[in-house]
């Protein structure tokens, strides 16, 4: 068993864990990791990153790129960037930014664009961050039990569904106008969502994301009402939230990537085991400032990576740190030399 480790530097591996720096190799040589999949249904592993979309059928000993369609949409670099990727029993989804979506039905050989998404009512209104303020299709899901009921969040400009494997999409703008980071599916009506802050009816006043909500929101009716579940939460800046034998977890920072740079900020980890009716904070070894991003399970115990993402200017002396829950408590596991944004098991 193997551990895959996205960062702002690549895809890297491990095969032991815990493990010493010098032990992690590279797997891919991608740029920044957007994200790092699997599915039972759906051979190999795939990743998502500002290079484009790979996937590993060998352990990910070996990658192929899967050519998802960038352009020449300026973005960091003058190209557009996939961030996020989804596989259903038919067919696979790639989401990029600007964004726009694509979808393959012949197991990546080719791409089509699915342009109803394009056509949502509310895409005059989505808008990044980070300049030049393209939106990003940051989340692709599926509705557990209805595989062609595809869930789409966009960082920033709400979370929309179709019900017909991307064909035409119900706009769900208006429901949360923060920057999307995740949306994670518990039952077929029960989903997670995770937000920065984004507020785009201030922006033309100067105030821009900075005074946006955030925090983590639940929907228990598919998408068309949400409820923030972490009110009174001051680290309401919420990359992801991970669920693991009945208790939530999620990592939040108080304030957004703007004042990461000096370390300006503080985090704080909460865990729930009532659904989010009440949370605990507790503490981690890369408090006060290193942000949780990423979690996953390897080998029965949670894993989880940690640094600090979408800054101005990136940090060189930031350096990632992965690290194992055990009994509540969590340790360090081993370090690698850029934020981890992603990981994920491969046997």
């Amino acid at each position: 068993m193997s551990l895959l480790i996205g960062t702002d530097d690549g895809l890297h591996r491990v095969d032991e864990v815990p493990f010493e720096r010098d032990e992690v190799e590279e797997a891919l040589d991608c740029g920044v990791v957007t994200a790092v999949r699997s599915w039972e249904h759906t051979e190999g592993t795939f990743v998502a990153s500002e290079t484009g979309a790979y996937r590993s059928t060998d352990g990910g000993e070996t990658w192929a790129d899967l050519e998802v369609p960038l352009g020449d949409r300026f973005w960091h670099a003058g190209e557009s960037e996939v961030w996020s990727i989804l596989a259903t029993r038919e067919a696979l989804y790639a989401g990029t930014n600007d964004p726009y979506l694509y979808r393959s039905t012949d197991d990546g050989e080719t791409w089509s664009e699915l342009k109803g998404f394009r056509e949502l009512p509310s895409r005059g209104h989505w808008e990044s961050p980070i300049d030049p303020h393209y939106a990003r299709l940051r989340a692709l899901e599926t509705v557990p039990g209805r595989p062609d009921h595809l869930i789409a969040g966009v960082e920033a400009g709400g979370i929309h569904v179709s019900r017909d494997g991307g064909r035409t999409w119900r706009d769900g703008r208006d429901a949360i106008v923060d920057d999307v980071h995740q949306v994670r599916p518990i039952s077929e009506d029960v989903w997670l969502a995770t937000t920065g802050y984004l507020d785009l009816d201030l922006e033309n006043l100067g105030l821009g994301h900075a005074v946006g909500e955030g925090g983590l929101w639940r929907t228990t009716d598919a998408g068309g009402s949400w409820q923030r579940i972490d009110r009174g939460n001051d680290y309401s800046y919420v990359r992801r939230v991970f669920v693991h034998d009945g208790t939530l977890l999620f990592c939040g920072g108080e304030e957004a990537p703007p004042a990461w740079v000096d370390d300006s900020h503080e985090v704080a980890l909460f865990e729930s085991t009532n659904f989010g009716r009440d949370w605990e904070r507790v503490s981690f070894p890369g408090e006060p400032h290193e942000v949780i991003e990423t979690w996953t399970v390897y080998d029965g115990s949670v894993l989880c990576g940690s640094g600090l993402f979408d800054v101005p200017d990136q940090r060189d002396d930031v350096s990632g740190r992965i690290m194992r829950r055990r009994n509540g408590e969590y340790e360090t596991v081993g370090r690698v030399g850029a934020n981890v944004s992603r990981i994920g098991v491969v046997e």
